[in-house]
């Protein structure tokens, strides 16, 4: 049922604003038990404009799911399947996000955004997340890119991209942490065209930290030229196929 804009004005008068509050006054369809939205995204600033449909709930118990979408591809069954999908289409000014996940954390748990999961049973691939950046301008300085990690706030954050092992099953740990792929890994095409990393200014100076007695490769997957620093010997070593060929006492 269309939940009346009068009543919904009467509410918010009652709250204290949100970032939520337009949409969740002028939709034309609320679904849920009509929480009122308490969220700080953007310091309060309203970006949700109107939607006609608005979900709003409060978790009460194990009841915490206000929307779920469930699909089922039988074993008779081929082609692409998807039980959610979202699409935006910019032709004028402004930005355009196509989906947008937030989350905010006030409590004792752990706020997760967004929270992508992929499993194989039986060997087939399952990719947690896939992320495309495509350019169809024939501009080669077009603005494109596969993912763009912004990191902020008024104290300093941890990291802004992290690789772990799982803590429940670290049998699952990848054979590499990180990776830029090409021929040598079984794909066809080199993965950048200029450069494999690029760092800019660190304010500590530390461009690149790796643990003592690791070895840095210096000719692929060959792995004959090493260098490392001994920790014991307190010296910077150079190897070929194993054997130590020059050192720098520190």
């Amino acid at each position: 049922m269309k939940r009346p804009l009068l009543f919904a004005s009467i509410v918010g008068l009652a709250c204290v604003s949100s970032a939520a509050l337009s949409a969740f006054l002028t939709a034309e369809l609320i679904l849920g038990d009509f929480t009122y939205p308490k969220l700080r995204a953007w310091n309060f600033e309203d970006r949700s404009g109107t939607p006609s449909l608005f979900v709003s709930k409060t978790v009460r118990g194990t009841d915490a799911n206000a929307v779920a979408l469930y699909e089922l591809v039988p074993a008779d069954e081929s082609g692409p399947a998807s039980p959610i999908g979202s699409a935006i289409r910019l032709e004028g000014a402004g930005d355009a996000v196509g989906g947008f996940f937030y989350a905010e954390n006030e409590g004792t748990g752990v706020a997760f955004g967004i929270n992508p999961h992929a499993a194989t049973y039986n060997g087939a691939p399952a990719v947690g997340m896939e992320v495309n950046g495509v350019n169809l301008s024939g501009r080669p300085n077009a603005l494109v890119r596969g993912i763009d990690i912004v990191n902020g706030g008024n104290a300093a954050t941890q990291w802004a991209l992290g690789v772990q092992t799982s803590t429940g099953q670290p049998e699952g740990k990848p054979g590499y942490g990180l990776i830029l792929a090409g021929p040598s890994y079984g794909y066809p095409h080199n993965p950048a065209s200029k450069a494999g990393l690029v760092i800019d200014r660190i304010d500590s100076g530390r461009a690149i930290e790796i643990a003592a007695d690791h070895d840095i490769v210096l000719d692929g997957r060959k792995g004959e030229i090493r260098m490392r620093y001994n920790s014991q010997k307190e010296q910077i070593e150079f190897y070929r196929k194993g054997e130590l060929r020059f050192a720098i006492p520190m």
